[in-house]
């Protein structure tokens, strides 16, 4: 036995071949798969030295060091209102390998800007002998271009406010924890700055000796390129082992371009509407599905002419969605609904349309999966739609990608900088200025760190309209604020407040104008933003400090409309009680998992509408006072009849009895669901108790009535009304074109009912008096 075991295992070996190797799976980017040995390996570098209180540690190699210990040579002054006059050498004492703040002198800033994101590290003491307390002790800050000043400050058992402590991100947030040495001891600050990217705010996290005391705290800062400052605040801090280090470094500089077997193994993109090569960065936009809400997270988005871009395409929700995007002017809920007149079709293209207004689309995502569409924005300028085309969702799933270049800048910016406190604008031109001089890069700003209260600045500069015609100009300041152009106020929001975007339009002639901008600090935040729209081009920022929102300007004076609240119906029925459009005001609607909805009329004791896709839209009752009527949110959406459902006739050619607004004769019961929660409906007419239950599939409508008693004699069921033609077994019923709050419907349906007789317009049901049960089957035409 043992033998014949042993021989039947070989031979059973020998029997299967070798299974292939498996593939490696891709990672993240799509460029390498896992494990690949031809893959640039990560640069060496020596890691930086560790300080001691006599001595600082070594930066790493590949640092740029800002402060050796030797000179300020990379840093120059940055005068406080009460510094003396003098050139931009830097007056701090350089001493023992450090540097100490000479009170008056001045901040530092650096000579250099920096691009990108960085890790900033320094080191710091606040002097050993303690002196004053809160914010007079020890107190200094490190500034980072756009982003809040980090405080320094001898916090060691030292009460003030949590958002001036050390390491806190002064007058916004506190650090997590007060990790402060005592006073005279070496601290160290490691920060981490990430500049804002097109899905992502700016961030900033600080480690203060070894410990995270701010952890990627967002900002609307979308400045790329920043210098760095550290205050003068008077007091005598030493500073020592000031290095920097970029923490992206671009693939092209690695060597990571993708070579052919990379390219052979990476899936096909979506076709583009112009493509061409260019060394453009792309303009990343995440777009994500919303959960339970039938909408996209992002509805309307701008690009420039030519740009590449790259669309990440995230379903968040638990039902499938695709984007689809279209050419100007295109009608998509129309181009989407017209996929129905072949259902079978459209399926087999997964629910794209079959149509040439389509130039880049995704497949159909399941719930929860991600595609990205790596594209060439189109040359020509417009609105270019995009919409979700799976059935039913493209009334409220859609948006806009906007083509638009930017327009001109400012040129020869200078300001003028003046001292004094203020509660509204001043006659500027009646005062001395403090400091004046030109702005390099065009754009305005507030590069004055010390000056956190009472000063103005007006700056001044040429700009040239493209072409005569109307423009529109947007202004926000915190606090007074106000815009000229050729000596003439345009528009101001003066006064000590908040930032709020105001804007005004005005009629410019081809060519250069005066541009004036006046803006004054009271107190707490600096912000100071202008930008210009013309018919040609896009919001285009004269700042380099932007608020949040400013690209759709100033909030709209009249009432939106509500955000949609699209109820979405999963594995079971979901039940909606509300003013419902064609079904009154008592109308229960009722979606029923696979895409059939129903709404019953709790007046008339009926099935009211029938339809498929998206099930109904609550934002118009779940808002101020939530009246109105609310139509269905999917489409193909049919009423069978609007009468009562029973009425006793002499004869088939008697009047069914008029409509009332509380079905005569009928007594509500209510309704219950079944194990399913499937609701049964209840009412009792003419002492027969009634149950009306409904079932559902994806393509029709089962309705089963129960009747508890002898109906009495020559009672009819009104089936549906409209222009009737008998079709095999049922009925093709036209009700008639179908409106409800403005949307309008074919009303066109199929109905079986066993017995049923046409009647003019009407479809009866003779029921019998030992009739216990009747099923009506509604559907769609094919």
């Amino acid at each position: 036995m043992r033998f014949s075991f042993l021989l039947a295992f070989g031979l059973t070996g020998t029997l299967h071949a070798a299974e292939p190797k498996k593939e490696q799976p891709m990672t993240p980017g799509g460029v390498y798969r896992a494990h690949d040995m031809q893959r640039p390996r990560p640069p060496v570098i020596t890691p930086p030295g560790f300080s001691t209180p006599e001595k600082a540690g070594a930066p790493p190699s590949d640092a740029m060091v800002l402060f050796d210990g030797k000179d300020l040579s990379q840093w120059k002054r940055e005068p406080r209102k009460d510094s003396p006059p003098g050139d931009d050498q830097p007056q701090w004492k350089v001493e023992n390998g450090c540097m100490e703040i000479v009170g008056k002198s001045g901040s530092i800033r650096t000579r250099k800007k920096f691009r990108g994101d960085y890790q900033l590290h320094l080191e710091w003491a606040t002097p050993s002998t303690v002196s004053g307390n809160g914010q007079g002790r020890g107190n200094s800050g490190v500034y980072i271009g756009g982003f809040p000043e980090i405080q320094v400050l001898d916090s060691y058992q030292n009460d003030t406010y949590p958002d001036g402590q050390a390491a806190g991100l002064y007058s916004q947030y506190p650090p997590m924890v007060n990790a402060s040495r005592k006073p005279g001891e070496w601290q160290t600050y490691d920060i981490f700055f990430e500049r804002a990217k097109p899905d992502q705010k700016a961030r900033l996290t600080v480690i203060h000796n070894g410990i995270v005391v701010q952890y990627l705290r967002e900002f609307d800062a979308p400045d790329q390129e920043g210098d760095l400052l550290l205050q003068d605040h008077l007091n005598p801090v030493r500073y020592r082992n000031i290095w920097l280090r970029p923490l992206r470094v671009d693939s092209d500089q690695l060597g990571t371009k993708p070579t052919a077997k990379d390219t052979a193994n990476t899936p096909a993109k979506a076709a583009s509407p112009n493509p061409k090569s260019s060394g453009e960065k792309a303009s990343v936009i995440r777009i994500k599905t919303m959960t339970a809400q039938m909408k996209y997270d992002l509805t309307e988005f701008t690009v420039r002419p030519g740009q590449p871009v790259k669309v990440i395409f995230e379903n968040g929700d638990d039902l499938p969605h695709n984007i689809v995007f279209c050419q100007p002017g295109t009608d998509t809920a129309a181009m989407a609904l017209k996929q129905m007149e072949n259902a079978e079709e459209a399926l087999k293209r997964n629910w794209v349309p079959d149509d040439k207004r389509i130039w880049l689309h995704s497949r159909m995502l399941n719930p929860h999966e991600t595609e990205t569409l790596s594209f060439t924005a189109p040359e020509k300028t417009g609105d270019y739609p995009f919409v979700c085309t799976f059935p039913g969702h493209a009334l409220t799933m859609n948006g806009k990608m906007k083509v638009l270049p930017l327009g001109k800048g400012l040129q020869d910016l200078r300001f003028a900088l003046y001292l004094g406190a203020w509660t509204a604008l001043p006659d500027f031109s009646q005062l001395k200025p403090h400091r004046e001089g030109a702005i390099p890069d065009n754009l305005v700003q507030v590069q004055l760190d010390d000056y956190k209260n009472e000063f103005g600045i007006v700056y001044t500069a040429k700009l040239e309209a493209p072409r005569t015609g109307s423009y529109r100009f947007y202004i926000a300041g915190d606090d007074g604020i106000r815009l000229k152009l050729d000596g003439k106020t345009l528009v101001e929001h003066d006064g000590i407040h908040p930032y709020e975007i105001k804007e005004a339009s005005v009629q410019l002639t081809q060519g250069l104008h005066d541009f004036r901008l006046e803006y004054f600090q009271a107190k707490g935040e600096i912000a100071v933003f202008a930008a210009w729209k013309g018919s040609n081009f896009d919001i285009t920022p004269f700042s380099q400090w932007t608020p949040r929102g400013w690209q759709q300007g100033a909030k709209g004076k009249q009432k939106k409309d509500f955000e949609p609240i699209p109820l979405v119906v999963k594995d079971e029925p979901l039940i909606y009680r509300n003013f419902i459009a064609g079904a009154g005001n008592r109308g229960i609607a009722v979606g029923y998992p696979g895409g059939v909805n129903i709404a019953w009329s709790a007046e008339q004791m009926n099935l009211a509408l029938v339809w498929r896709g998206a099930f109904m839209d609550a934002s118009k009752h779940w808002n101020s006072r939530g009246g109105g009527y609310q139509p269905p949110l999917g489409y193909d959406v049919f009423s069978p009849t609007q009468a009562e459902p029973l009425a006793v006739l002499t004869s088939t050619e008697s009047p069914w009895p008029e409509k009332q607004d509380r079905a005569s004769g009928y007594t509500w019961k209510g309704y219950f669901l079944d194990a399913k929660r499937c609701p049964t409906f209840m009412y009792e007419w003419k002492g027969v108790k009634v149950e009306d239950r409904g079932e559902a599939d994806h393509q029709q409508f089962k309705r089963r009535l129960k009747f508890s008693a002898p109906l009495p004699q020559g009672t009819f069921l009104q089936v549906a009304t409209g222009r009737i033609q008998p079709k095999d077994t049922g009925f093709i019923v036209e009700g008639g074109e179908l409106t409800l709050e403005g949307r309008r419907f074919e009303n066109k349906f199929v109905v079986h009912a066993p017995g049923g007789i046409a009647v003019g317009n009407q479809l009866l049901v003779p029921l019998t008096e030992a009739m216990r049960e009747i099923t009506l089957t509604y559907s769609w035409p094919e």
